[in-house]
């Protein structure tokens, strides 16, 4: 049984930042992708399996959320004040965002404003 992959997204409008890791916290694979259908499709296929993932709630967390659902172990939809609040930093950029979203992921320290477990 392979191990586990936790992906943290930072998800904008046109873009969704990414970063994975391995449960030791070494990184697997990190970078951009577009905000859309095509573009996240081809990104779910290519992720190493199994994975979870991990979002703040954001003004485009819904459409995201139902594409990738089926792609994931498990999805998570993390409360975005609560996140702040834990991951607080003088260094702020969306792909430090998307590994501390990763890293707390692994440590099972995510405030989630919703979850499912894919099926």
């Amino acid at each position: 049984m392979s191990q586990c992959i936790y992906v943290g997204l930072d998800v904008h409008k046109k873009t969704v930042v990414y970063c994975a890791k391995n449960a030791d916290g070494s990184v697997v694979c990190q970078g951009t992708v577009a905000a859309n259908r095509k573009a996240l499709g081809e990104w779910a296929v290519m992720m190493p399996r199994p994975w979870q993932g991990v979002r703040e709630a954001t003004l485009f967390t819904g459409w995201i959320y139902d594409f990738l659902t089926p792609h994931a172990q498990k999805l998570i939809v993390a409360h975005p004040l609560m996140m702040r609040a834990i991951a607080a930093s003088k260094k702020k950029n969306d792909r430090v965002d998307a590994q501390k979203l990763a890293d707390a992921l692994r440590a099972d320290l995510v405030p989630q404003a919703y979850d499912v477990l894919s099926q």
